[in-house]
């Protein structure tokens, strides 16, 4: 779920002082520059959240490390509203139409997923701290910055559409929106990271399933059908899949960071650093693989954007995936450009059945790893047995968060073919699993085990055959309360309500997200964050364009899509919940239902029962429980043939009857 391949070191080691010294060299910028302000936008120049470490632009500036939101910095010496210092706060309506106070000149915007960890992270005497969906960049300019103001916005990390709504929402205050080609925030960055250029490697048929010319064949039939010259693919996903390759430059996503234009006669152009192609033979490999390819290096790519131009090509963009600046350049530049989900997309959303199998069999290994870290946990913590506080306190000794994630991912490396954890791994105990992109490595010290009854683990992996991503929350402490074990309860409850959801063919996300909520919803309770998105094979973790949410998921979710199922609640400062399995969209195979779709489960791993108030379980939910239950039981005895008769008996009470 949230990944940055920066240390706790790298993101934190500006202390007050030194955060200042870095805001003061950027004011000198904004002023040599003739700019008020910036927005730096979270996103890299291929508009991926999951970011290297020398483009970790916001955490360098303030030290958030979530995955989505804006820094927005002003010149001190600009001329504010003249009702605003920061003696005297200045009020402003909020997008919720509730008042909002500024009290800082500098201000870091994030989603509902990090309203807690932002003020945690950042200097709160420098930052003010909003959620999106009160006070967004524009809301606080607007009410903060006074007529003729210019802020500055680098093109390259930002949509398009984004850009030039936030400029009209600008303009109406006469505030100038400036697009910059560059970023200011580089250019006062001492010690940046430099680039990681990972070696291209070859992922053959075996896994993928859809040769790379089946692939070009048919995308240059679409653009023909549409009457398209061009199009031009930024996202390194989706090069990726298309090239049938992978590679290391993003930890947790296996990817070649590049971008490519393919041409109606099935003609593609690659724009990629030959730093990635330095293996011997690689090349003639790659032609063996996918063709004929023209390689150029990445920096020429604005060469390509002026030809289509001259030649007023018919090009075709995915907004979503394409920056600001390379979609200004064609506008600007007499390229006819034509907006749309891009043209791959779908088609790498909608596995294919050997995808889809190889799936199920990363979900196995996963499942027998995931297994038999549960069971060690339960062995530690042997809550079953006569439970002695000292005893138990003994047997936690030396375990926090960064030990039991550790743990966690030790017994996936001893699997076949386990490349890396395909996110960062979400290990919180107690409150600080009440941010739900909580990080350990990002605290100041990971919180011991034997201090709180719950623990939440989010945590995936990359096999050659797939990806996985999978939630748990399990006890592992006494003094569980009722209130989390209903909250547990009407999680699993909005789980099973999804899991088991029949739905017509043309069906998105958006309707089916409020399927999932309504038992929370019941009991005026609801959770800020998505309740499901797609997952890539060997790509992106979050993939889309499909998702299950109340925003952005209107992409109707076909046969061979895989998607995530995980409702939560959370607790500000006392617990966090989420139950999460990865499932796959398949036709129904009931009787009289098979022109519907339904959810088959990826994910083997049981739920623990021990939190649950069975009462509150109707007699179909339980029954779903425990055939989830049985099916799990039956795929990890059945392939663990590894496993300890501790980890067996540990697996047949886990999956009990309830």
């Amino acid at each position: 779920m949230c990944n940055n391949a920066m240390t706790d070191q790298d993101l934190n080691s500006a202390s007050k002082r030194e955060t200042t010294d870095i805001l003061e060299d950027l004011y000198s910028l904004l002023r040599e520059k003739e700019l008020d302000g910036l927005i730096v936008p979270h996103d890299d120049e291929y508009l991926s959240y999951e970011l290297t470490p020398e483009c970790e632009r916001i955490a360098y500036l303030t030290g958030f490390t979530g995955s989505a939101g804006f820094a927005v910095i002003t010149d001190p010496q600009t001329s504010f509203q003249e009702e605003f210092s920061i003696e005297h706060p200045l009020s402003a309506k909020g997008l919720d139409g509730k008042d909002f106070e500024i009290t800082k000149n500098c201000a870091v915007f994030v989603d509902g997923r990090y309203t807690v960890q932002v003020d945690e992270q950042v200097d709160l005497e420098i930052f003010n701290t909003f959620n999106l969906r009160q006070v967004d960049p524009c809301t606080y300019l607007n009410a903060l910055m006074p007529r003729n103001s210019k802020i500055g916005i680098d093109l390259r990390c930002i949509s398009y559409k984004e850009f030039l709504k936030m400029q009209k929402l600008l303009e109406s205050c006469d505030i100038t929106l400036v697009g910059l080609s560059e970023s200011l925030v580089d250019t006062v960055w001492e010690d940046r990271p430099k680039p990681q250029l990972s070696q291209v490697f070859i992922y053959v048929d075996e896994y993928n399933g859809c040769p790379v010319m089946q692939k070009r064949q048919a995308l240059a039939e679409t653009m023909r059908a549409k009457g398209i010259d061009a199009t031009v693919i930024s996202s390194p996903e989706t090069i990726c899949w298309l090239l049938n390759i992978r590679g290391n430059d993003r930890k947790g996503l296996p990817v070649i960071n590049c971008r490519l234009v393919a041409y109606a006669n099935e003609a593609l152009e690659w724009y990629v650093d030959r730093g990635h192609l330095e293996t011997d033979g690689i090349e003639s490999d790659l032609e063996n693989h996918c063709g004929h390819l023209d390689i150029f290096q990445e920096n020429r790519f604005d060469e390509v954007l002026d030809r289509l131009c001259n030649s007023s090509a018919t090009v075709y963009i995915d907004p979503k995936t394409t920056n600001a600046l390379t979609l200004k350049n064609l506008y600007e530049g007499g390229a006819h450009v034509i907006e749309g989900l891009g043209l791959c997309e779908l088609p790498k959303a909608i596995k294919n059945e050997t995808e889809i199998e190889n799936e199920r069999k990363a979900h196995i290994k996963d499942g027998i790893a995931q297994c038999r870290f549960l069971a060690w946990l339960d062995d530690v913590t042997a809550l079953n047995n006569n439970f002695e506080e000292d005893a138990y306190q003994r047997r936690v000794e030396d375990i926090d968060e960064a030990v039991l994630a550790q743990k966690a991912e030790s017994f996936r490396k001893v699997e076949g073919d386990f490349l890396e954890p395909s996110f960062d791994t979400i290990s919180a105990l107690g409150p600080n699993a009440a941010m739900c992109h909580y990080n350990h490595e990002n605290a100041p010290k990971p919180r011991a085990l034997g201090l709180d009854p719950l623990y939440l683990i989010d945590s995936g992996a990359h096999f050659i055959e797939g990806t996985t991503d999978i939630t748990r929350t399990v006890q592992v402490g006494p003094n569980v309360t009722d209130e989390m074990r209903l909250a547990y309860t009407l999680v699993l409850k909005s789980h099973i309500a999804l899991a088991t959801t029949v739905f017509p063919r043309g069906t998105s996300g958006l309707q089916l997200d409020a399927i999932a909520r309504r038992p929370l919803w019941d009991h005026g309770m609801d959770y800020a964050h998505g309740t499901g998105h797609g997952v890539g094979h060997l790509l992106s973790v979050h993939e889309g364009p499909e998702a299950i949410s109340s925003r952005h998921s209107d992409i109707p979710l076909e046969p061979g899509m895989v998607v995530s199922i995980e409702p939560g609640f959370y607790k500000e400062g006392g617990f966090g919940i989420r139950l999460e399995n990865l499932v796959v969209v398949e036709p129904c195979i009931t009787p009289m239902f098979s022109h519907m779709l339904c959810f088959s489960p990826l994910t083997f791993v049981p739920f623990d029962k021990r939190l649950i108030m069975r009462d509150m379980l109707t007699a179909k939910e339980r029954e779903w429980l425990n055939n989830f239950h049985q099916h799990v039981k039956e795929i990890i005895s059945g392939n663990g043939t590894t496993l300890s008769e501790m980890e067996i008996n540990w697996l047949n009470d886990a999956t009990a009857t309830i």
